[in-house]
């Protein structure tokens, strides 16, 4: 009797037969579902595409133009569909290595992100919904993170090594700056208040009057030795507060006219007195203005292990990335999505 040779990928075909007879059998499915991938046993169907991509689908029917939607919404489902393939590869390598996330283990680091983020549940669903992403989204997402962390963790970790070079080179190029001629190295804090547009009748002169005595107040707090930095995150209102207030060098052509002749007259380390400019009472130091000098944004040390987990970070990702391109050379993957 003569034994039959089998492909390679029998099984993938076995799989593709199985699945079409289950969609067979329900003919409502079978209109609006189909497969879009095969990695190695596994398949990907065009309703898991859709799912998963969802909302990152709608931002780009929103954000396109009409007549772009349909180029622009195909090539996001080839990114979401190349996101889910690394997924199931790396769930197929979790699942030979006997590594899973529990549910207890899920919930743990959901709650952890939640305090991370100082925000109570009802408060991220909240945001999330602003975002059109689900709760049901996010913590799958999570779970393909830690995933992919608590199995790649042990396959590259070795491989990582982050040295005091790199250190110091990652603090000079993003927490220093060498000022120019005649360069100004500022920092600011600012308290805004709203306008008439934005209040009633007669509330936006009392906002604009509470604004300013707090303004006051901080100038008197920075007087007695205060740090500019602490207070501009604690107190400041604009954008620049997540920096402690810096906002880099400038040169004095540079500088807005309601605050040029208050920055011109002070020396370094001095702090200006309230300036209302647009919307906000403003209050702005002088770090330096020495030709040449290196002005440092944060204590090396005080930020040291930050910039370690930075390029830790960085260092993991493309270190993944590299090991799941071998992953990929390796398994069978077919995608069927139309380009």
């Amino acid at each position: 009797m003569m034994l039959q040779s089998f492909s390679p990928h029998w099984k993938v075909a076995m799989l593709l037969a199985a699945w079409m007879v289950l969609m067979c059998q329900n003919s409502s499915a079978s209109l609006v579902d189909r497969v879009v991938a095969v990695v190695n046993d596994d398949i990907i169907t065009l309703s898991e595409l859709n799912e998963n991509g969802r909302e990152y689908l709608e931002r780009i029917k929103e954000a396109t133009p009409a007549d772009e939607q349909e180029q622009a919404l195909r090539e996001g489902r080839q990114r979401v569909l190349a996101k889910l393939i690394d997924q199931h590869l790396v769930s197929q390598e979790a699942e030979k290595a006997n590594i899973s996330i529990s549910e207890a283990e899920l919930e743990d680091n959901y709650a952890k992100k939640l305090e991370q983020m100082g925000l109570t549940r009802e408060q991220f669903l909240r945001k999330l919904e602003g975002s059109r992403l689900s709760e049901k989204k996010f913590k799958d997402d999570l779970r393909s993170q830690l995933l992919r962390d608590k199995l790649v963790l042990y396959e590259i970790r070795s491989k990582i090594i982050i040295t005091e070079a790199m250190l110091e080179d990652y603090f000079t190029k993003h927490y220093a700056d060498e000022l120019g001629e005649g360069g100004f190295y500022l920092q600011q804090i600012g308290i805004t208040w709203e306008d008439e547009v934005a209040q009633a009748d007669g509330l936006a002169e009392a906002d604009k009057a509470r604004a300013r005595q707090k303004a006051l107040d901080i100038r008197e707090r920075l007087q007695q030795d205060a740090d500019f930095e602490v207070v501009a995150r604690q107190e400041s209102d604009l954008p620049s507060a997540a920096d402690g207030g810096h906002l880099g060098v400038f040169q004095k052509d540079e500088l807005a006219a309601y605050m040029r002749d208050a920055v011109l007259a002070l020396e370094p380390g001095e702090i200006t007195p309230v300036l209302e400019t647009p919307r906000a009472f403003q209050i702005f130091k002088l770090v330096s203005r020495q030709e040449g000098e290196v002005v440092e944004e944060a204590a090396y040390e005080s930020i040291k292990e930050e910039i370690r987990q930075k390029l830790f970070e960085i260092e993991f990702d493309r270190e993944f990335r590299s090991w799941v391109e071998k992953i990929k050379k390796k398994a069978y993957v077919k995608t069927m999505l139309d380009a």
